[in-house]
């Protein structure tokens, strides 16, 4: 009698561990799920269908705005850029500039940076390349259109400040959405930027690679400045021109 008793309650508290044991995966269940279900918060924001744009790259580098050392033949190089995701940034300050990056930076060459491009289209995180006019003489502007959609509403545009030895301005992971609704209109004053890939220190110095490789930084000598500060050389103009266009895909 007492070892059938005994065999009861060994098998009572089996069943009480199993139900335990079932309990707590279907809890933990419970909590991914509800987790893999949340909408992440850049939805609840994103922007409806497609939107054009017309953006404008107005240089205002010249002898009297920035006089020191000032070049014989200011110019900028062909605009360069992607329209992407939240999830990818082709070029930020803080961080190493890719191959394709240094090559905009230190020649104005944008084949490899195209390939980055390319390489992101592929995998889903970019768009569209963007491709846009050079600035032959500054001051001087350039035109590109764009296009957006509310999954790929940022814009990353570069171009090199030459001659130079590795300076570069333009946006990083510029959102056209605000608060869920396409921006009508916008300026972005453009910080100058040292790509952290060549030491000189003045527009023409000669090449010099740094060894190793800086983070792109702000710009704060080389090009006149009033107490490390460069004043703009240029604005990013952006102007919403269509909306509700379908999306190509």
């Amino acid at each position: 009698m007492e070892m059938l008793l005994n065999i009861v309650e060994t098998c009572h508290l089996k069943i009480n561990r199993s139900w335990k044991l079932a309990s707590i995966f279907l809890t933990g269940f419970s909590v991914l799920a509800g987790c893999a279900t949340k909408p992440s918060a850049d939805l609840y924001n994103q922007c409806k269908g497609s939107a054009v744009y017309s953006v404008n790259f107005d240089s205002t580098w010249s002898a009297s705005s920035h006089p020191t050392d000032f070049p014989n033949d200011p110019h900028f190089s062909e605009l360069i850029g992607a329209v992407h995701n939240n999830d990818i940034r082709f070029w930020e300050e803080g961080q190493l500039a890719s191959a394709g990056v240094k090559d905009v930076a230190e020649m104005g060459s944008n084949i490899k940076f195209k390939k980055e491009i390319a390489w992101a289209i592929k995998i889903g995180t970019a768009k569209s390349v963007i491709n846009g006019p050079d600035i032959k003489t500054s001051p001087g502007s350039a035109n590109v259109e764009i296009r957006a959609t509310g999954s790929y509403s940022r814009v990353t545009l570069l171009s090199m400040i030459a001659p130079s030895p590795d300076w570069i301005l333009g946006v990083s992971g510029f959102d056209l959405c605000e608060n869920g609704a396409w921006i009508q209109n916008k300026t972005v004053n453009l910080d100058v930027y040292d790509a952290g890939t060549d030491d000189g220190t003045t527009y023409t110095a000669e090449n010099k690679e740094t060894n190793p490789r800086m983070p792109v930084t702000v710009l704060t000598s080389g090009i006149h400045n009033e107490d490390g500060v460069i004043s703009r050389l240029g604005t990013l103009t952006f102007d919403l021109i269509a909306t509700g266009l379908p999306i190509q895909e």
